[in-house]
């Protein structure tokens, strides 16, 4: 079959020549120009017409990507945006970086993939809500989130009378670090003490430390043990602030704590004046039904905060906090703070949780996470038993494992980055050091074929850098 023919067999050629050469770009030194394929070089090597590479590279060129120069061809440079960040001694920046080029896989994201069925119940619910207000919603501004959507949060975290939730506790942000730093400002951190868990989130870290917290790590245990000797050491010896802790499991680690063990947590915390920050934005990913801190602290020592990327993901980066304190605080950093939320949007989702879709494409999504993350699981165990020692995953999308024996991680990191393999090594999940030996993968959105690459790669790369 020539090209031209095989361009209207295949429904938009263009597309896959354009996907294509965004890897050839993203391939360049940061910085570095170098001359991309001709138009008939090109053409053969794919098998396609040239009118098909010329619609990509116009589509390339178009976007600033790629600049023509006369009688010599097209040239790119390597991509400046994140050059710095690649090259960062910080760990976390290299991570995200990485992160961000289009032909890496990634292995190192905390969030499962969106599901298609959560992304059509959005639109749904958008076309219509369109239809209704085809002018938009020019009411007043909600700086503090639309109503509609903060009185839908509230109603899913009311138990019952006498523990419940109104719109006026909830708070709406542009994104999780965005309402991070919300609960932290109001709460004023400035030289308290913190106490979390490692591992531990590090948009959770980093905010905390922007927020000028003392921050004190307690490291879980293999089987996701919380040292609780320890933690009244720490509750004795210093004025504790806040302590933060996952809702049902402690992510990134996977492992739920056990129920006696939250019982004796929440006691302690309670005879010291602790407040709690639930950490919620996974919570609703927990394998099977479990006991949550919100249910054992008091309300006035509570603060929650959550999110729905774990469903819908970038559609709705949102995040949000319930909080019954600091009222005047939280208010004041939503009206400086503001940004025009899309009302619409807020609305969709809205809808999307008190109109039930939300819990029906749930447990569609907890049930396909554990099928996944098992056979993940079965492949990581096969290929890396003897140098990883894998964590039990009772929710969420991935997987925490820790070297059998010491090697230098973020060298391990390095190399699979260069192979276009993008890990999450454990040194970002804490600021102390305390997970330099472990990586948090998560396969989810990966073929079989893919896991094995991954497992293949990544036991090569813990022998070559054992210490």
């Amino acid at each position: 079959m020539n090209g031209a023919a095989k361009d209207k067999a295949g429904a938009f050629a263009y597309q896959g020549v354009y996907r294509y050469l965004l890897r050839l770009i993203d391939g360049i030194e940061p910085g570095a120009r170098t001359k991309l394929p001709s138009l008939r070089a090109l053409g053969r090597t794919l098998d396609v017409s040239v009118s098909t590479v010329q619609a990509a590279y116009g589509m390339l060129e178009a976007e600033g990507r790629i600049e023509p120069i006369a009688k010599s061809g097209y040239y790119a440079r390597g991509s400046t945006v994140f050059g710095p960040a690649l090259a960062s001694p910080d760990l976390l920046q290299r991570v995200l970086a990485g992160a961000c080029q289009s032909d890496m896989d990634v292995f190192g994201r905390a969030a499962p993939v969106p599901r298609a069925d959560a992304l059509k119940a959005l639109l749904r619910f958008e076309v219509e809500l369109a239809r209704r207000y085809p002018a938009g919603l020019c009411g007043v501004v909600q700086p503090c989130g639309e109503l509609e959507l903060r009185h839908a949060v509230a109603t899913r975290y009311t138990r019952c009378l006498d523990d419940h939730w109104c719109a006026d506790d909830v708070y709406i942000g542009s994104d999780l670090l965005n309402v991070l730093h919300m609960a932290w400002n109001a709460m004023q951190l400035q030289g308290a003490v913190v106490v979390v868990l490692v591992p531990c989130g590090w948009r959770i870290l980093r905010t905390l430390q922007q927020a000028g917290a003392r921050v004190v790590e307690l490291a879980l245990d293999a089987q996701g043990r919380v040292p609780l000797q320890r933690l009244q050491e720490v509750l004795a010896g210093h004025q504790v602030r806040l302590m933060v802790l996952g809702a049902s499991f402690h992510a990134p680690h996977g492992t739920c704590i056990d129920d006696a063990d939250k019982r004796t947590i929440a006691s302690l915390l309670d005879r010291h004046g602790v407040w709690v920050a639930e950490d919620d934005t996974e919570g609703d990913l927990c394998f099977q039904g479990t006991l949550r801190f919100r249910d054992l602290v008091a309300p006035q020592r509570l603060l929650i905060f959550g999110s729905l990327h774990h469903l819908v993901g970038a559609e709705a980066p949102f995040a949000y906090l319930l909080s019954r304190h600091w009222q005047v605080r939280l208010q004041q950093y939503c009206l400086q703070r503001t940004t025009v939320a899309p009302p619409l949007r807020h609305k969709v989702l809205a809808r999307f949780i008190s109109g039930g879709s939300y819990d029906d494409c749930l447990g569609l999504q907890r049930e396909a996470l554990q099928r996944q993350v098992s056979a993940f699981i079965t492949v990581l165990h096969a290929r890396l038993h003897e140098r990883l020692q894998l964590a039990s995953t009772a929710g969420g999308a991935c997987v925490w494992a820790r070297s059998r024996v010491p090697v230098d991680m973020r060298s391990v990191f390095e190399d699979l980055r260069r192979q276009r393999l993008l890990i999450a090594p454990g040194g970002i999940f804490s600021l102390q050091g305390h997970c330099h030996q472990h990586l948090r993968l998560n396969g989810c959105g990966h073929s079989t074929e893919q896991w094995e690459r991954c497992a293949t790669a990544l036991s090569a790369a813990l022998e070559a850098h054992g210490v």
